[in-house]
């Protein structure tokens, strides 16, 4: 069954609850209320002290982890292509192990209580030394290109990285890719065109209310400036044009044709002036409207930060971006080490949660020859048979 469209589903819905990988602010709140010990909905993944049966927990996991990490596939492919056979075993501490087996036959040792405490802390130490494996669930998807584009923060949610990807914008190694599909290997390089990316685009009137009042404020001020500049000079002209006119009246008890003939000059003076100063204004508040015009649809120019973005802003350690570019090398694939896990995920990446999904899709998880699978998941399908 096909995926509805993205804009009928509203996976950010705040009915549903579930995390996404999404930078909207709805996205945010609940995340909140999925991994805050304080949120009301916080308790309904601690099974614990569930009443739930094992059934319900398994599919309560598997509806929480898969909403995060592969809701912009359908199920039954994430399970036949995207699910790995297999976790990776990783041991500590086998040597810890044997010494505190053999202590425990001391006689009078545990039944004194003189190694209670020590156990205990060695017990803490042991369980914070695990490698959460259960994260590297999510290794095949986090594979994926629409995935890497949002994790190297060039996207404001994987639909928004799959468009860039069905529209033509996005490169891997040079060649132009447009099934989100493809897995990359490490040392691959994809690249995503910077026009189509809406936060290096301009900003636009309709879109920010508050962009708008800054340049009618700015535009305010400029004509403000250039009123008061051009009353300025015309005061000048004004005091140069009196005192003209003053000499002129001095001079004027020479003659009669001469006192004419000076205050005409001194009006034509007085009326030039008016006109250069009325002139000057309008040329110079033309001027500046048609600069901030031409700033305004300069493409590139601004670089526009969604709101409440800074808690999704990092990059996992196997990408290497380049935002001068709008490159990233996909470097290796990710790993766990002691006590870390390099998948970004909201829940405890070795958690209940994890594992209850774990064990949700080796119940019901279809399989696929390895052979096909290799076959199907090349980027380029260069095995692909040719009619």
């Amino acid at each position: 069954m096909p995926v509805r469209p993205i804009h009928k589903r509203g996976p950010t819905s705040l009915a549903r609850n579930i995390p996404r990988l999404s930078w909207d602010r709805e996205n945010l709140f609940n995340i909140w209320l999925r991994t805050n010990a304080e949120s009301p909905l916080y308790r309904e993944t601690q099974f614990n002290r569930s009443t739930k049966t094992i059934f319900q927990q398994r599919w309560t996991a598997k509806r929480l982890t898969q909403g995060y990490h592969a809701e912009h596939m359908g199920t039954k492919k994430f399970q036949r292509w995207f699910l790995p056979e297999i976790l990776p075993t990783v041991r500590h501490g086998d040597e810890v192990k044997r010494t505190n087996d053999l202590a425990k036959w001391v006689e009078g040792k545990e039944k004194a209580g003189g190694r209670t405490i020590a156990e205990k802390v060695m017990a803490e130490t042991a369980e914070e030394a695990r490698s959460p494996v259960g994260s590297l669930m999510w290794s095949e998807v986090e594979r994926r290109l629409d995935v890497l584009i949002f994790r190297a923060c060039f996207a404001t949610s994987v639909w928004q990285a799959r468009s860039y990807i069905t529209q033509g914008h996005v490169k891997v190694n040079g060649y132009v890719v447009r099934n989100a599909n493809v897995q990359l290997k490490p040392g691959d390089l994809f690249s995503i065109n910077p026009d189509a990316i809406p936060m290096l685009k301009k900003i636009q009137h309709e879109q920010k209310p508050r962009w708008r009042k800054y340049v009618s404020e700015a535009d305010a001020k400029a004509q403000a400036q250039a009123v008061k500049a051009a009353g300025a000079a015309f005061a000048a002209e004004a005091e140069a044009a009196a005192e003209a006119e003053a000499e002129a009246a001095a001079e004027s008890e020479e003659g009669a044709t001469a006192e004419a003939e000076q205050s005409t000059e001194a009006e034509g003076t007085e009326e030039a002036a008016e006109e250069v100063a009325e002139k000057k204004s309008i040329q110079e508040v033309k001027a500046e409207k048609r600069a901030a015009r031409a700033a305004e649809e300069d493409k590139g120019t601004y670089f526009y930060l969604p709101e409440y973005a800074s808690p999704h802003i990092f990059v996992p350690a196997y990408i290497l971006p380049s935002f001068l570019t709008c490159s990233a090398v996909y470097v290796r694939h990710p790993t766990a080490r002691p006590g870390y896990s390099e998948i970004p995920t909201p829940y405890d990446a070795d958690g209940p949660l994890q594992s209850l999904s774990w064990e949700w899709f080796q119940q019901v998880a279809p399989r696929m020859k390895p052979k096909r699978r290799a076959r199907l998941m090349n980027p380029q399908r260069t095995q692909d048979r040719r009619p």
